[in-house]
C-alpha cells in the first residue's frame, strides 16, 4: 500500500515536473544549438517531444480527458516556449534624416563611424586645438542636446569633433563579434590621427573609459593637451559588481529598470545566451528600446525635482548586443596607470549621478587630476539644465584656459573619503 502510494506520487511529480522540463530543454537546445535558423529546429524538437509525451499519456490513462489532465503542467511549459519564439515588440524610428554635418569616415574592417566636425566661426580667434568627444553608452548615440553643448565651444575658439561609436547611432551596423572596447580604442586612434591638430579628449559616462584604455596603450600619441572626464562608470578591468551601489544622497530620476527589459520569455533567454546566439538577432534588439524607455533612461540623468525639464532629442536605436559585448570585453583590459602621464586632467561629477561613487573616486588612484568638481543639481548627464551647462562650461573653459574656477577643487585624492562618507 504505502510503495503504491509513493509511486503515485513519484508519478505525480513526474507529470508536474513536465511543465519545467519543456522550457528547460529549450533553453539548453539553444544554447548547444547557438540559436541556429532563429530556434525553429530546436522548436521543431520540442514539439516532436511534447507531442510523444502526450501520446505515451494517452496510452498511459485509457482517456483523451485523463491525459489532458496530466499532460496540463507540460503544455503550460509549452505554452512558455511558444511564447519565447514571439519577436520582441518593435519600435518604429524615424528614418534617421539627412545631416549634413557629419560624413562618414572609414575605418576599415567594416568600421564606418559618422562623425560631425565644427570649427570657430568668422571673427573668432581659433586656439590651434580640437576638443574630440567620446560618448557613453555603449551601444547609445550622441544625442542632440550632446551636439548643441559642444559645438557651442567653437565661439571660444576650439575645434570640436564628435562622432558615434561603430554600432551606435548613425554609425556602422556589423557582425556582433565586432563589437569590442579594444576596437572602440582603436577607433579613436584613428580619429585622432586624422585630425590634423592637438587634441583635448573628452570623455563621457563609457567614454571616459575608452579614453583611459587609450591613454595606458597609446599614451599622448599623436599630440594630446588636455583631458576632460565626466561622470566616469568603472576603470576598464574593474569589477562593475565592486560597487554596494548608487552612494550619493541627492534623489535620481527613476530610469529603466530590470522589470522594463524582462518582459517574455524570450527577453529572458537574449540575457541568458551569448549574445552571439542566432536567437535572436541584432536587428530584433535594436528596435526594442522603445523612445518612451529611451527617454525614461535620459531621465535619470537629471536630479529627481528637474526630470520634467527633459531636453528633446532625435531617437535612434539602442544597441544592447553591442552594450554587453563591449561590456565584457572592457573588463578584461588591464588598469592603466596614468599617474606619471603629464598631462592636465579633469574631473566633473554631478551631484544626482546614479553611477555609484566608488567607480569615479577609484580614478583618483590611476591619474593625477588638475581639477575636480562637483556640480551641484546635476545628474549623470552635466549639461541637461540651464545651470548644469552654465557650470560645466565654466569649469571646462577655466580648465582649458589656465583660468581660476568658479567652483572649489573637490573632491580631491586627500579628500574623497570623507566626500564619499558625506554621501555627495
Amino acid at each position: 500500500m504505502i510503495i503504491k502510494l509513493l509511486k503515485n506520487i513519484g508519478i505525480g511529480l513526474l507529470y508536474l515536473l513536465s511543465g519545467a522540463l519543456v522550457p528547460v530543454l529549450f533553453a539548453g537546445g539553444l544554447y548547444l544549438s547557438g540559436g541556429f535558423m532563429a530556434g525553429y529546429p530546436v522548436f521543431g524538437l520540442m514539439l516532436l517531444l511534447t507531442g510523444s509525451w502526450f501520446w505515451f499519456l494517452s496510452r498511459r490513462a485509457g482517456t483523451l480527458g485523463g491525459a489532458a489532465l496530466r499532460g496540463l503542467p507540460a503544455a503550460l511549459g509549452f505554452g512558455i516556449v511558444i511564447w519565447a519564439m514571439v519577436p520582441l515588440p518593435q519600435h518604429d524610428f524615424s528614418e534617421m534624416k539627412p545631416d549634413e554635418r557629419f560624413e562618414q569616415w572609414d575605418l576599415g574592417n567594416g568600421r564606418i563611424v559618422s562623425v560631425a566636425r565644427f570649427h570657430p566661426p568668422e571673427g573668432v580667434d581659433a586656439k590651434g586645438e580640437t576638443i574630440v568627444f567620446v560618448h557613453g553608452g555603449p551601444g547609445a548615440y550622441l544625442r542632440d542636446f550632446d551636439i548643441d553643448f559642444l559645438s557651442g565651444f567653437t565661439a571660444d575658439g576650439f575645434s570640436v569633433l564628435v562622432y558615434d561609436q561603430v554600432g551606435a547611432g548613425r554609425s556602422s551596423v556589423m557582425e556582433v563579434s565586432g563589437y569590442t572596447h579594444q576596437a572602440n580604442v582603436d577607433d579613436l586612434r584613428q580619429i585622432l590621427g586624422r585630425l590634423g591638430s592637438p587634441a583635448i579628449l573628452f570623455g563621457q559616462s563609457y567614454g571616459a573609459g575608452v579614453v583611459t584604455s587609450y591613454l595606458g596603450r597609446y599614451g599622448n600619441e599623436p599630440d594630446i593637451r588636455q583631458i576632460i572626464i565626466t561622470e566616469p562608470g568603472p576603470l576598464p578591468g574593474a569589477d562593475f559588481s565592486s560597487s554596494d551601489g548608487k552612494t550619493t544622497l541627492a534623489e535620481n530620476a527613476k530610469g529603466i529598470t530590470p522589470a522594463d527589459l524582462i518582459r517574455s520569455p524570450r527577453m529572458v533567454l537574449a540575457f541568458l545566451l551569448p549574445f552571439t546566439n542566432q536567437f535572436v538577432q541584432q536587428q530584433e534588439f535594436r528596435g526594442f528600446f522603445s523612445p518612451e524607455m529611451q527617454r525614461a533612461a535620459v531621465a535619470s540623468s537629471y536630479c529627481a525635482q528637474h526630470a520634467d525639464q527633459l531636453l528633446p532629442f532625435e531617437h535612434f536605436p539602442i544597441n544592447l548586443p553591442a552594450m554587453m559585448l563591449i561590456r565584457d570585453t572592457f573588463l578584461e583590459e588591464e588598469t592603466p596607470d596614468l599617474t606619471e602621464l603629464g598631462i592636465p586632467v579633469l574631473l566633473l561629477l554631478g551631484e544626482c549621478s546614479y553611477i555609484p561613487r566608488q567607480y569615479a573616486l577609484a580614478y583618483f588612484d590611476y591619474y593625477r587630476f588638475s581639477r575636480s568638481h562637483l556640480i551641484r543639481e546635476v545628474g549623470h548627464v552635466l549639461w541637461t539644465t540651464p545651470d548644469g551647462i552654465r557650470l560645466t562650461r565654466e569649469s571646462i573653459l577655466s580648465f582649458l584656459n589656465g583660468s581660476d574656477s568658479i567652483l572649489p577643487n573637490k573632491p580631491t585624492r586627500e579628500t574623497r573619503s570623507a566626500f564619499f562618507e558625506a554621501g555627495l
